[in-house]
């Protein structure tokens, strides 16, 4: 049985506006009134340009966002404060389909409003909210005709805001607008300023071309369910400049031309173990920049344009492909790594590889060469050298093994890394002399022999000086690192050991090695 009782309320709380305030920040709002204006813009066919200027007042601490792309209607002012209400609908190629940007980020910015704006040659209007209405509980706002502006005009003023501008936030701004908006200033068309400064467009088509391993662009469209059409370009390759200090290497997504989100490394688009791997200083020349161009509906973003919506279906249709592009090129720069100056830097001109890809939901491959040869591990390569000589005499393993670990120990990033290196070295050593004495030197010692003689460590040293004529400066270095052992294990001073010291050290053990038992060091070296 079913029966109708009463009816309840949908109308939605001006809480609504009061929440999002924490969410944005001074260049999302900004953002969100440019957003608006672009969309008129492009709405008229962008024929003719359009001034977007920015004025923010330290001293008074208010903010003034003025354009000249149209204006707004009579009838189209409810579209200023009503959440959800926009004149953009989902077929249009514009950048706001939410129905909350202006209004959400005026309210962020200000507790005062104010809204003028003049359609064509009609009367110029504005309207007014603060505070005090977001607070109560009437949608209602009255609508002033007021003094007239420049046709086309809009001006949004704000006082009492709820950020504070500083030199600091201003700067960031500037920055923020260079690249969010670059492929819409750079064609002169649109003029954005701040202050009296005119925002020049920066680009991240800083492009390395390889031999045989340039960019690659893809073109080609994207079918949606409902019939849309996705237009998709992707550029994917190495940078002439690495950034390990996590900027802009990764992926950036721009949506009708507004960039969305910039040096993504996240699980998303593959940063992670098994794919691209993780973030790190030796895949940051990999870059890959996807531009996607159609309906409002069918780009990926979330609701701020902050970011890549994860899961909508136009990325998830991408994901799986785009994967592929971005561990290709980072497993690219991670084997070149230690020779990107010759094998990246030095190439900064070329052609892009440009392919046309029909369905860009069936591509089998990407088209790309066969990765080169990963570069060999210093530890392989001692291995591979020295072969022959473990067969024949199994100890020298872990003997050259132990100069294996102090080069990957060193590498690390620990405070006391020479430190353990040093005992690695000595220990290395100390076993060498005793595997020698017992297995090469051609004497058999009894087991009370082998046992005095290994207490005492210079003991060990004078009697493999009978079988072995080793330099005396060698010697000399191998008793003077052993007395820097003995103080930091037995006496557990403190000694200040550089960098140089172990790469000293390690040399003198490779020596020693190299005379006792013709293990193979020097050719493998890194």
């Amino acid at each position: 049985m079913k029966r109708e009782v009463e009816t309840i309320s949908a109308v939605p709380s001006k809480r609504i506006f009061l929440s999002i305030i924490a969410d944005y920040d001074l260049n999302k709002s900004i953002c969100e009134l440019i957003d608006n204006v672009l969309d008129i813009w492009t709405k008229t066919g962008r024929r003719s340009s359009v001034n977007i200027s920015i004025e923010l007042n330290q001293d008074q601490q208010t903010i003034c966002v003025s354009d000249n792309a149209g204006g707004l209607k009579r009838e189209e002012l409810s579209f200023i404060v009503g959440p959800g209400q926009t004149s953009n609908i989902k077929t249009d190629e514009t950048i706001g389909i939410f129905g909350v940007g202006t209004k959400r980020a005026a309210v962020a910015l200000s507790q005062d409003i104010k809204i003028i704006t003049r359609y064509k040659k009609d009367k110029t209007y504005s309207v007014e909210f603060d505070d005090k209405w977001l607070k109560s509980d009437e949608w209602n706002l009255p609508v002033y005709e007021v003094d007239e502006v420049k046709e086309g005009t809009t001006i949004i003023e704000l006082q009492r805001l709820r950020v504070k501008i500083t030199d600091e936030e201003i700067y960031s701004l500037k920055s923020h607008l260079q690249g969010t908006y670059a492929r819409f200033l750079r064609n002169n068309k649109l003029i954005i300023r701040v202050g009296h400064e005119k925002i020049m467009p920066i680009s991240f088509d800083n492009w390395a071309y390889p031999p045989n391993y340039p960019p690659h662009e893809y073109v080609g469209d994207m079918q949606i369910e409902d019939g849309g059409t996705v237009r998709v370009k992707i550029l994917a390759g190495l940078t002439l400049e690495s950034s390990p200090a996590g900027g802009e290497y990764g992926v950036y997504f721009y949506c009708n031309d507004r960039l969305i989100a910039s040096g993504l490394k996240t699980y998303d688009v593959g940063f992670t173990k098994g794919l691209a791997g993780k973030a790190h200083p030796s895949v940051s020349l990999t870059r890959v920049i996807v531009g996607l161009e159609g309906e409002v509906q069918s780009m990926p973003w979330n609701s701020s344009k902050s970011g890549i919506n994860p899961n909508h279906k136009v990325f998830q249709s991408l994901r799986e492909w785009l994967v592929q592009i971005v561990k290709y090129y980072a497993s690219l720069s991670r084997r070149w790594q230690g020779d990107w100056p010759d094998k990246v830097f030095q190439y900064s001109k070329g052609k892009v590889e440009r392919l046309k890809i029909e369905k860009f939901l069936s591509v089998p491959k990407l088209y790309l060469p066969p990765l080169p040869a990963s570069k060999p591990r210093y530890g392989d390569l001692v291995k591979k050298a020295n072969k022959k000589i473990v067969k024949k005499k199994p100890w020298t393993k872990g003997l050259y093994e132990g100069v294996v670990a102090v080069n990957v120990i060193s590498k690390q990033r620990l405070d006391e890394k020479n430190r353990i290196c040093l005992i690695l070295l000595d220990s290395t050593l100390e076993i060498g002399f005793k595997e020698f004495l017992v297995y090469d030197s051609g004497h058999r010692y009894s087991n009370r022999e082998l046992m005095n003689l290994f207490n005492n460590r210079l003991e060990v040293h004078n009697e493999v000086k009978k079988y072995f004529n080793l330099n005396d400066t060698l010697w000399k270095k191998i008793e003077h690192y052993y007395d820097l052992r003995c103080k930091l294990v037995h006496e557990r001073a403190t000694v200040g050991l550089t960098d140089s010291q172990i790469d000293d050290f390690r040399k003198v053990v490779e020596k020693v090695l190299k005379n006792l038992f013709q293990i193979k060091f020097e050719k493998v070296n890194t």
